[in-house]
């Protein structure tokens, strides 16, 4: 976060966009769920991403110092701004990354309301 994503700008040549945005299933709302629950809404994330007709590559999250464990999720090619926020809070996930033309990696909130968050 926070840091430019190079390689992000030949995947938006190639699928004519200027935005992506990194989206896990995994542990939500910030609560650690079971390996095998965690997994089947991994699944259901990917599916739901497909028949929404977006381009999507596997990705690893996790965070360098806080010992959270590492969450498989997607990059997915083209998601704006307000739909990972939107996208984010139907998985039940307090933020995503997200980067714009810049690539540059940032944290964003889920349209989750305060108090859940």
């Amino acid at each position: 976060v926070g840091q430019p994503q190079p390689a992000l700008a030949a995947l938006y040549q190639q699928h004519q966009t200027d935005c992506a945005c990194v989206i896990t299933a995994f542990n939500p709302m910030g609560e650690l769920l079971e390996k095998d629950e965690n997994i089947a809404r991994h699944v259901q994330l990917g599916h739901a991403l497909g028949k929404a007709g977006f381009a999507v590559l596997p990705t690893v999250a996790q965070h360098p110092a806080n010992g959270w464990p590492a969450e498989p999720g997607y990059l997915v090619i083209g998601l704006g701004r307000d739909d990972a926020r939107q996208w984010a809070y139907e998985w039940e996930q307090l933020a995503v990354v997200w980067c714009d033309a810049d690539t540059v990696a940032q944290l964003v909130e889920s349209n989750a309301p305060s108090w859940m968050r």
